[in-house]
């Protein structure tokens, strides 16, 4: 008999007689396993504490088996796409259920995935989400050494891929390990990210790998900004009262340029900056830039362009339905609140 076969059994076997009362399911999920063995033992849903007690981790023959135990509100996050590998639960099968209708919460979480994949909102925020994990990464792989280099290089990659499947409302069945095939095969997918990608992996130069992780970044960044979702689902009146608290920034920045203050001017202008990315990715909107206008010597083209943005930010909220509720005197104001 093989292994996987006599664990498999032995772990029904078990639970139907021992586990009854403390074990909701036994799950098969075959995706991440190298021969992708049909209805093989994977995880268990326990519901008792003596249930959690009953995960294994051991060898046979050679071969490492690792049973473990993913409680009710742990699916509810797969479900939600909030954990990492979403397939545990769309690709499951169950192999024993303690009643029906734990066999039909199960369903239904899944389903409530798939529902959750194909909702527009809730894809782009996870592809928001893993492309800022990779960001964040970033700064970690440029201070890394030997082979931590090649370690956060590798989970920047895994995470911009994951952002484009979400983005493609699609997630990946063998997680990091087949993303490439997985992403040919998606509709949208930004041009040039699989040779880099391809080309991170191969390179023996680590600061050409970091170079690449640069490069694929700002390639994402850019292609979830242009196949954002469409702004009118957006409330924009969540922006025009983001502006409101934010004008006073603008203020700063025009009262110091006239103070001829470079160090004020470039330290609120990179808050407003760090402001401006979030919320132009949050809103669909185009990238606003202003530091690349920073001039130590010269504060005149930085304030401009900061002007000019605050024109620009107003017109996106008017155009689109924001109310910026903004009073030129005191009675004005009382009169409307």
């Amino acid at each position: 008999m093989h292994y996987d076969t006599f664990v498999t059994n032995w772990v029904l076997d078990t639970v139907k007689r021992d586990y009854a009362e403390d074990i909701a399911l036994v799950v098969s999920h075959t995706t991440l396993n190298m021969n992708e063995a049909k209805d093989t033992i994977s995880y268990f849903v326990p519901i008792t504490d003596r249930g959690r007690h009953f995960a294994q981790t051991f060898i046979l023959g050679g071969r490492g088996y690792d049973i473990w135990g993913i409680a009710w509100d742990r699916l509810e996050h797969f479900a939600n796409l909030e954990e990492y590998n979403i397939t545990v639960l769309a690709d499951a099968k169950l192999l024993w259920a303690r009643t029906e209708e734990d066999a039909a919460r199960f369903e239904n979480l899944r389903q409530q995935l798939l529902r959750n994949l194909s909702d527009p909102e809730t894809a782009r925020k996870q592809a928001l989400i893993a492309y800022a994990t990779a960001k964040n990464l970033y700064p970690q792989l440029l201070f890394a050494e030997k082979s931590e280099i090649r370690v956060f290089a590798g989970y920047v990659l895994d995470y911009l891929a994951r952002a484009i499947a979400f983005h493609n409302h699609d997630y990946f069945r063998r997680s990091q390990t087949y993303q490439l095939e997985e992403l040919s095969a998606m509709a949208q997918v930004p041009t040039g990210f699989a040779e880099n990608y391809l080309e991170v992996i191969r390179t023996h130069d680590d600061e050409h790998r970091k170079h690449l992780c640069h490069k694929l970044i700002c390639l994402v960044r850019d292609f979830l900004a242009v196949d954002s979702s469409n702004p009118q689902e957006h409330n924009f009146q969540d922006l025009a009262d983001w502006y409101a608290e934010l004008a006073y920034t603008w203020r700063r920045l025009r009262y110091y340029a006239g103070q001829n203050d470079p160090i004020r001017v470039h330290m609120w202008g990179i808050v407003l900056q760090n402001e401006l990315n979030d919320v132009c990715g949050d809103f669909g909107l185009p990238k606003m830039e202003l530091m690349s206008e920073f001039d130590f010597d010269n504060l005149a083209p930085f304030l401009a362009r900061a002007d000019a943005l605050e024109a620009r930010m107003r017109q996106h909220i008017l155009q689109n339905g924001g109310s910026i509720r903004e009073y030129s005197t005191p009675e004005e104001f009382l009169h409307e609140v």
